[in-house]
């Protein structure tokens, strides 16, 4: 299947990007551009910086017409080391959800395992500022009740640039394709592209807050844009690597979603970032 252009758009651009940086990035280290709490902060909004860890993100979804539904999703994410300037990475997502559908329905409560996501990807550190990565990832229809799940088999792509345009500030545009390899209880194919720039902001005492805007165009339902933006704040805690953060997020455009709320508490295993 051929990608879409502008996903392509973004390949040209990391090349482009490579050819002045190439010289500059032999000595680069895999921690010496930040600080290791940093990196953290920067993590949560950019997969060009791969930190082992895991994680417990609690979700809130609010509907029209009095739907919500709560996920609770474990993580987990090992990166490794491949050369100097690029590290690999495997992750894991596993939900567990909470439905209670609206008057209509009755108000049932359905609750069990969601649909499970395994994904692999690879960064690259080009220079001591910008930055290139993504992966692809598997969603799974593996959910124990068909309203918990999208009931679909999802592959995801997706290719970031990050640039730290001051130590305090980084924008990440980010392009990502989906579309179903497989559907089930009649659901239709799904096939849309996502484009977003999420930027972060570091502020002292291991601060930092989030912002991200996304358009996104379905190609299974006319080419349809929606749009979506979302603020969160993160803080890294002084005495262990743990980073708690609590994001927002809005979605325009006539969507059945009123907002979301994610609570996440993220554990970093230090050791695979420690210094030669």
């Amino acid at each position: 299947m051929m990608l879409p252009v502008a996903l392509d758009r973004v390949l040209l651009v990391t090349l482009a990007l490579f050819v002045p940086c190439v010289f500059s990035a032999a000595e680069l280290s895999s921690v010496d551009s930040a600080p290791a709490a940093t990196d953290q902060l920067k993590a949560l909004n950019d997969q060009t910086i791969i930190q082992s860890s895991v994680w417990l993100d609690t979700e809130w979804d609010q509907f029209k017409h009095g739907a919500e539904e709560a996920t609770w999703t474990v993580g987990g994410l090992w990166g490794w080391r491949v050369s100097d300037r690029q590290d690999g990475a495997v992750r894991l997502k596993v939900p567990f959800v909470y439905d209670r559908s609206d008057k209509s329905s009755g108000h049932a409560n359905i609750g069990g395992l969601g649909d499970v996501e395994v994904a692999t990807g690879t960064a690259f550190r080009l220079c001591k500022t910008w930055r290139t990565g993504g992966g692809i990832e598997l969603h799974a229809d593996t959910a124990s009740n068909p309203a918990l799940g999208d009931s679909v088999w999802r592959l995801h792509s997706s290719w970031s640039v990050a640039h730290d345009v001051a130590n305090w500030l980084t924008l990440i545009p980010t392009a990502e394709y989906s579309h179903s390899v497989a559907e089930e209880h009649d659901v239709a194919s799904q096939r849309y592209l996502e484009l977003s720039l999420p930027i972060t902001f570091i502020f002292p005492y291991d601060w930092s807050i989030a912002t991200r805007y996304k358009a996104k165009t379905d190609f299974e339902n006319g080419d349809r844009w929606t749009h979506t933006v979302d603020l969160g704040v993160a803080k890294r805690l002084p005495s262990i690597p743990v980073v708690l953060s609590a994001t927002l997020e809005k979605t325009f455009d006539g969507s059945d979603k009123k907002f979301q709320v994610n609570f996440t508490m993220t554990y970093y295993f230090e050791r695979y970032y420690a210094p030669k």
